[in-house]
Parts: structure tokens; C-alpha cells; sequence
């Protein structure tokens, strides 16, 4: 991991890397704080039909993502929230039919989260919504651009992944 030090160079002294990675920084925090926005979520929803609000659609995707019911304090560590709010968000999307619970097998204390057969087609919804919206943002790009975005982002996102998992560890 790179050493942070104290003083900061001035523009004078950013060689063509800093300069690059400036303009990185920049550009990821304008991603960031876009695909954030609550307005986008809304507008996903509603361009997949979709009755849901940000917290359900994060959870139903974090059970879809993972493949295998969790438990709900599984799911709580995996968004980084306290277990009393999943429990809450769990029983809501229950009531909705989003999701399933079911005992755990490992512990008979315990209850496993899965996503229903509704809450699968409701989020493959979302999902699609999504890609099409984010496939009509490169539109105007050539297929060798694309593809060069898409192996530097991957090659960066696999990178980001196992620096924040290290973190999570701690």
C-alpha cells in the first residue's frame, strides 16, 4: 500500500501519473456521488415496474449476489448496517413476498434469509433496468473503447475489492 505523507505536492511538481490519478479521484467521485443519488434509484424502479425503496433493493441484492440464504446477521456485517435494521427490513420484505424464512440447519436458534421466487423476479427487474440504463451511457463509445474501459475497471474493481475485504477483516 502506498505510503501517505504529509505534505501534499503542488501542481508544480505533479509529474503525468499524479496528474492521472487526480484526474482518477475526480472522476470516481462524481461516479460515486452519481450512482448514489436517491433519484437514480427512483428512476430504475420506476423504469422496472418496481414498488421497492434503496435499502430493500440493496438487501434483496446482496441475497441475490451471494446465491445462498444468509443470516440476518450475515446480512447486516455485508451492508454495513446494525442487525436491529435488517431484522426490520427482513420482516417488511417478508410481508411483501421478497423473501423466505427458514430455519438454520447449523443452528436451530437462528433463521436463514433467502430471496423468494417474487423477490428473484422483482430485483432481475431491477437489474435489467439498470444495465439498460448504464448500456445507453456508452452508446457513442466504439466496441475497442468499450472493451479497454471495462478490462481497466475490472482489473481496478478486483483491486478495490481486496483492499476494502482487508479492511472489513480488521
Amino acid at each position: 500500500m502506498p505510503q501517505v505523507t504529509k505534505g501534499l505536492p503542488g501542481p508544480a511538481t505533479l509529474g503525468p501519473a499524479d496528474r492521472s490519478v487526480d484526474q482518477i479521484e475526480a472522476a470516481l467521485q462524481v461516479v460515486s456521488r452519481s450512482l448514489n443519488q436517491a433519484r437514480l434509484h427512483e428512476r430504475l424502479l420506476q423504469a422496472a415496474g418496481v414498488r421497492l425503496d434503496r435499502a430493500g433493493a440493496a438487501l434483496l441484492n446482496r441475497l441475490y449476489q451471494r446465491r445462498d440464504s444468509l443470516r440476518v446477521t450475515t446480512l447486516a456485517d455485508l451492508l454495513g448496517v446494525d442487525t436491529p435494521t435488517v431484522t426490520r427490513k427482513v420482516q417488511q420484505l417478508e410481508q411483501d413476498g421478497y423473501v423466505i424464512r427458514h430455519p438454520d440447519p447449523d443452528d436451530r436458534r437462528a433463521t436463514r434469509i433467502a430471496l423468494s421466487p417474487s423477490g428473484r423476479r422483482t430485483l432481475q427487474r431491477v437489474l435489467e433496468a439498470r444495465r439498460a440504463w448504464i448500456s445507453g451511457l456508452f452508446e457513442e463509445w466504439d466496441k475497442a473503447d468499450l472493451a479497454s474501459f471495462a478490462s481497466a475497471l475490472g482489473r481496478f474493481s478486483t483491486i478495490l475489492e481486496g483492499e476494502t475485504a482487508d479492511d472489513r477483516a480488521q
